[in-house]
């Protein structure tokens, strides 16, 4: 037959304490490549951003000539 032994205390915490220790690493790896992956997302949106508004400035932005009707001599 077999013998059971008792689950204490402290093999609980030790067990739980490694658990959480094991979360707070995947978390933090986590972390740090989505920070990465945002940040370059901004930058890539704010050089289109520059790229399509100097595109469009420069089809709009025409020399524009005004006449009065009179002539200068």
């Amino acid at each position: 037959m077999e013998t059971k032994q008792r689950v204490t205390r402290e093999d609980l915490e030790l067990k739980l304490t490694a658990f959480q220790d094991d979360l707070k690493s995947i978390a933090s790896d986590k972390s740090e490549k989505i920070k990465a992956v945002i940040v370059a997302g901004a930058s890539v949106a704010l050089l289109l951003a520059f790229w399509l508004g100097r595109r469009s400035g420069k089809k709009r932005g025409g020399i524009v000539e005004i006449f009065s009707g009179k002539r200068r001599r």
